[in-house]
This record gives structure tokens, C-alpha cells and sequence, in this order.
């Protein structure tokens, strides 16, 4: 006769929140040997914790062994349920901590890459005030696309997320911080760079008459229409991609202003008079994360 599985009887444990929190550590990671230097752990010691987690839960969770590391399809369902029920745990040890006027735990903020770069962006000035009230308060950056941030607040794995203001989400409260001036460059040796460091005037038809670097991720309508009249280049992801193709020299390609001095090489704006515009920046969290005594007292710093 067949084994009957265990079944998972629905009490949780410190032992089992620790499981949990290894176990999402080694995804985070990519696999148990990656995870080894985070958990501070040998590799057999944590393929015993997520045995045991598996054990307890009644649930095979992933394959590992010589063919590499991998999620079950059960793994990544309770990979989710994992996430979902750490970052409610965190909200209530940072809300009982604060009814006795000590803010901790942890607060997860997302934001695209280079946003930190920007003097007008008012979050590390929050932070630094909130770690000087609250030391013990951990703030974590994920870095990742408008609509990863967007995801990541809605799901809960993100208490607050900074992103462009292109559309409005529902379910999530949004709160603008600045305008950001994005332009559009050249580097490298472009024909355009070329052409300006020799003091040749350039045209808009010149200019428009060269390949762009496109965003693989929605845009707003004012910078698609922009677009629209360049030929398509490569098509990139994150600012830090669109600035290694701008000093190839092989793409021009709209970036964030402040971004023009971390572009190595020289540069030029293509003129600005006519291709430069401002995008809005706003904070969005979830309009139920509120009830987060962690957000409540950050929101007040961060949006002034």
C-alpha cells in the first residue's frame, strides 16, 4: 500500500517561518549553492531546511540534484503563498513594535534603475531621516521596470514603488514627487557626435534620419509618438542598457538628464529646444498597505 502523504495542518511555527524564509532566500538566490554566502550555511544543511519545509508542508517544492535547481510547479505556488504571508508577518511585528513608539521591521521600496541618481528624487533624504528616528528600520531597493514595480506593490511584495506617471492603476493610491527632463543624446563615435564635435549644425530631419533605442516596456503616448518617427533600433529594458548603446555609438536613444553624466565618453544632447520633455514621477502603494504602520510614518517624510 502507498504511503500516505502527510498533510499540512495549517499551524505555523517559528521553526516553519524560518524554513520559509530560507527557502526564499534560495530562490532570491537562484539555488542552494548560491544561497550558501547569504544564509551563511553549508549546501547540505540547506537542502535538509527545504526538506524539511517540504516535509512539513506535505508538498514537494523543487527538484535538486546534479540536473541543477528548479521550482515544481507546487514550488512556485507556494513560493507566492510564502511571499504573501512573510510580508504580512513583517506588517504585524512593525505594527505592534510601533505601538510602543518603536518603528522596525523592514520596508521594501521599488524604483527604476538611475532613480537614486537623481537629485530631485526626495527618497534618500527619507530614508536617512527615517534610519536616524527608527534604527531599527531596514529599508530594501528593488530595481526593476515600471510594470514589475507596479506588480510588485499590487501583490504586496513591495510596500511602495517609484515610478513614471503614464497610467493609473486601480488599487493603487498615487502621490506625484517631481518632474524629471528626459533629452535626447548621442555618443560615441556617431555620426551625430561626429558631427557636433566638429560644430556642424544638425537638423531635425538629420537627426530623426538615425536608428533609436527603444523601451520594451509601455511608455507614455507623448514619448511613443516621439518614437514613431525614428527608425527602430535595439530595444532595451533598463536606462543602464539604453546608456551602453548611446556610448557605442551605434544608437541615440532619450534618457533622463541627470543621466548624461554618468555616460562615459563625450556626449550631446540633440537639440533640446525641440526633443527634450519632462516626465512626472510618482509614488503609488497600495491603498490597504496604509493600514502598514511601517508606510504610515515614511509616507509623511518622502512625500514632504
Amino acid at each position: 500500500m502507498a504511503r500516505r502523504r502527510k498533510v499540512f495542518s495549517g499551524q505555523i511555527s517559528d521553526v516553519d517561518i524560518r524554513l520559509m524564509r530560507v527557502f526564499r532566500t534560495v530562490i532570491e538566490c537562484g539555488g542552494l549553492s548560491a544561497a550558501q554566502t547569504e544564509l551563511g550555511v553549508g549546501r547540505s544543511t540547506i537542502s535538509r531546511q527545504i526538506a524539511d519545509l517540504e516535509t512539513r508542508l506535505g508538498l514537494r517544492l523543487c527538484h535538486r540534484g546534479r540536473a541543477g535547481f528548479s521550482l515544481t510547479q507546487a514550488g512556485r505556488q507556494v513560493l507566492d503563498y510564502v511571499d504573501r504571508f512573510l510580508k504580512s508577518a513583517d506588517d504585524f511585528s512593525a505594527n505592534i513594535a510601533a505601538m510602543g513608539n518603536r518603528l522596525v521591521g523592514r520596508l521594501e521600496i521599488g524604483l527604476m534603475d538611475f532613480a537614486l541618481t537623481d537629485e530631485a528624487n526626495p527618497l534618500l533624504g527619507a530614508i536617512k531621516t527615517c534610519r536616524a528616528d527608527a534604527p531599527g528600520l531596514t529599508v530594501n531597493i528593488t530595481v526593476g521596470t515600471p510594470a514589475e514595480i507596479e506588480r510588485g506593490v499590487l501583490d504586496g511584495r513591495l510596500h511602495l514603488g517609484v515610478v513614471p506617471d503614464y497610467h493609473r492603476t486601480p488599487g493603487l493610491q498615487c502621490h506625484p514627487l517631481y518632474d524629471e527632463p528626459v533629452g535626447l543624446f548621442c555618443g560615441g563615435d556617431h555620426p551625430l557626435a561626429q558631427a557636433l564635435d566638429r560644430g556642424a549644425p544638425l537638423s531635425e530631419r538629420e537627426i530623426r534620419a538615425h536608428a533609436l533605442v527603444y523601451r520594451g516596456y509601455f511608455e507614455s503616448d507623448l514619448l511613443r509618438q516621439r518614437k514613431l518617427a525614428f527608425p527602430q533600433g535595439s530595444t532595451a529594458y533598463q536606462t543602464e542598457a539604453v546608456m551602453g548603446l548611446i556610448q557605442s555609438g551605434i544608437y541615440i536613444g532619450f534618457l533622463p538628464v541627470h543621466c548624461q553624466r554618468h555616460l562615459h565618453g563625450r556626449s550631446h544632447e540633440l537639440l533640446p529646444e525641440l526633443f527634450r520633455y519632462s516626465t512626472p514621477i510618482h509614488a503609488i502603494w497600495r491603498s490597504d498597505r496604509e493600514q502598514s504602520a511601517t508606510l504610515s510614518d515614511f509616507l509623511p517624510l518622502f512625500l514632504g
